[in-house]
């Protein structure tokens, strides 16, 4: 008997002198595979950068550049070319001041009446201008005030103080006159 093992032996037998086919590189199989991913990566690039099609506010600053450089110099802010996603509803709801208002009126038989006149304001304005978002904070509202504890009273309440505040800080800044405004000439 011999002392190889079956399986080189049914090899020797079978390949009578030739040699055995050379295994291929798992680097080279690799580079392979991801080699027209890096070209699509490369294209896509190249072609972001240099041949899409420009946003709305840059063609508009490009078109008009006399007027945007003179906004500019003016002290106004120059239109943005990052257009933003619009914020689906019931997320803006729940970050509004009528949200943070309803949630100091619910709470109030709980936890205590908390004087908010700033984010009342705030929240009868935003009620106006956009009154499916002023009912959906209301709900939001109703939803997260379903379990109160002496926790979620505290947490709460400084939640809308808080809300207050900003909502107090806005009024003042748009009541403030804008540095850029001429003021009046003392003859």
């Amino acid at each position: 008997m011999s002392k190889k093992p079956a399986k080189a032996a049914a090899d020797d037998s079978t390949n009578d002198g030739e040699a055995a086919p050379k295994k291929r590189s798992k680097l080279k199989l690799a580079l392979f595979a991801l080699m027209p991913l890096v070209l699509a990566g490369g294209g896509y690039a190249g072609w972001t950068f240099y041949f899409a099609p420009a946003g709305d506010a840059h063609a508009a600053a490009e078109k008009d550049g006399d007027e945007a450089d003179g906004h500019a110099a003016d002290g106004a802010e120059a239109a943005d070319p990052v257009q933003v996603a619009a914020i689906p509803l019931d997320i803006a709801a729940e970050t509004s001041f009528t949200h943070s208002y309803a949630l100091g009126v619910i709470i109030a038989h709980a936890c205590g009446a908390a004087q908010v006149p700033s984010l009342k304001a705030a929240s009868e304005a935003e009620a106006k201008a956009d009154g499916l978002l002023a009912t959906l904070s209301w709900e939001a509202a109703a939803r997260r005030t379903s379990i109160l504890d002496d926790k979620n009273c505290r947490y709460l309440k400084a939640e809308v103080y808080n809300a207050d505040g900003k909502a107090a800080r806005l009024a003042a800044e748009r009541a403030a006159p804008k540095k850029h405004e001429a003021k009046p000439a003392h003859h």
